[in-house]
């Protein structure tokens, strides 16, 4: 390495007088590395542009020839820092990949590729041996940082690959064995996801996260009243519907439904948590007990379907006569008729109240209690006119004839909107619907936000 050194050294010095020769005689100045990675840049862009100026291929000869002729130069006199070379060779090959297209590089493509592959072979010998040693010791960030460093200058150096998920495996797979020694089953699970997404086949962490959604699941029955009746019970069984869909679709793996396909048993328990005891046939079936019930009931339901109420009521229609003035031309006037019109008003209310209850299945301890209040309501206001012109609301005695006591007001903008007003109330049914939407969600929302456990 130190005769080629020497040779290039002379040769590099020679071209390099040439060069500067070339530079000073042009009226162009070059200092530093920075400088000159900013020229060419600035002439490829211009290059791009105008393939076919001569100007701009002239200069980026100067500055590119100019460029890599002090990046080789920096690598050669890193010889003996193989760290320093490797990272001088790489910047200095970078570049001269990016000028290839504008600017003849063959005097530099492959001159120091073995004196690299010699620096490189030794560097990597160095950092793999390193992060072995901060593995053994169970340093995982220092060999993390040694391996990081390896892949990105060869990603098929040996076992790099293994070792590299092994430092980043070993030490989550450890702190998840602690949290799971000390029941933190949704701790555990949490940290092992972005892990298991980056390695799919981790099969020990895998199984580490399957231990923690077992032992950590808690099964939950949705349960009704079997003493209400009517229309509260129809709704509360599309509640209860409603909230196993929305408690589905989160998909919490800790968290887990009863299959409600077994309507017996779950009947005779549910009866049974009302009553305030157990029942005994349901807890020796394990593969049937919860370990709570969540009570989700509808105690109150208030539906009022309104009546149309028609008015009829006196107006004035505005419209435009043709008369002729003084003068004898015609001209239109705005002329008022005595007119009767519709006027309609119906309002619809609803009002629910739920009672949301989570129940402890071995003991039937009430665990959390709450009830929430829903009101609803929808009301229409319109009239219906056959008549073109702008409507007036007012009074008068007599359709045909004048009377003192004829009146007009002025709010024909009012009267027009309401002509164009929405004619259909929404129905006690429809609110029916988005009570059960609501009510389950908020039921749902509580079940999800305890990120209930079992101990």
């Amino acid at each position: 390495m130190r005769n080629l050194g020497l040779i290039l050294t002379l040769a590099l010095a020679l071209s390099g007088c040439q060069g500067a020769k070339h530079h000073y005689k042009s009226g162009k100045k070059y200092a530093g590395a920075s400088m000159l990675k900013e020229s060419v840049t600035s002439y490829k862009r211009a290059i791009d542009r105008k393939p076919n100026k001569v100007k701009y291929r002239i200069a980026m000869e100067e500055a590119g020839s100019a460029l890599l002729e002090e990046l080789f130069t920096n690598y050669r006199f890193a010889d003996g820092n193989d760290s320093a070379s490797i990272y001088k060779f790489r910047d200095a090959e970078k570049w001269r990949n990016y000028l290839a297209p504008y600017i003849n590089t063959s005097r530099y493509e492959g001159f120091y590729d073995q004196d690299y592959g010699d620096q490189l072979d030794r560097f990597l010998a160095q950092k793999y041996e390193r992060a072995n040693k901060w593995i053994r010791t169970r340093e995982y960030e220092r060999a993390l940082k040694n391996l990081l460093e390896i892949k990105e200058l060869d990603p098929d150096y040996k076992d790099v690959g293994e070792l590299l998920e092994f430092a980043e495996v070993e030490p989550l797979y450890v702190a998840a064995l602690e949290l799971l020694e000390k029941t933190e089953y949704r701790d555990v699970y949490e940290l092992l996801q972005p892990i298991l997404k980056k390695y799919p086949k981790q099969s020990l962490l895998r199984k580490l996260e399957e231990q923690a959604i077992e032992r950590g699941k808690y099964r939950l029955g949705i349960i009704s009243d079997p003493n209400i009746t009517g229309s509260e019970a129809t709704m509360s069984a599309a509640l209860q519907s409603a909230v196993i869909s929305l408690i589905q679709r989160e998909k919490d793996p800790f968290l887990e439904l009863l299959d409600r396909t077994n309507f017996d048993l779950l009947q005779q328990e549910q009866e049974a948590i009302i009553n305030g005891s157990t029942n005994e046939a349901a807890v020796t079936q394990e593969l049937l007990a919860a370990d709570g019930y969540l009570k989700v009931i509808i105690t109150h339901a208030h539906e009022d379907e309104g009546k149309l109420f028609k008015e009829t009521k006196k107006g004035w229609e505005k419209y435009y006569a043709t008369a002729k003035n003084e003068e004898g031309e015609e001209v239109k006037k705005a002329e008022y008729k005595k007119v009767t019109y519709a006027e309609f008003h119906k309002r619809n209310d609803a009002s629910y109240d739920m009672q949301v209850a989570l129940v402890e299945r071995a003991t039937s301890k009430i665990l959390w209690t709450e009830t929430y209040h829903q009101d609803f309501s929808d009301e229409v206001h319109y009239i219906q006119y056959a008549g073109l012109g702008d409507l007036y609301s007012g009074s008068w005695r007599y359709q045909h004839k004048a009377h003192a006591s004829d009146r007009r007001s002025n709010d024909s903008g009012r009267l027009n909107r309401l002509r164009k007003g929405n004619k259909r109330v929404k129905s006690t049914s429809s609110m029916r619907k988005d009570a059960v939407g609501v009510l389950a969600k908020r039921a749902a929302d509580y079940v999800l936000a305890q990120k209930l456990i079992r101990e």
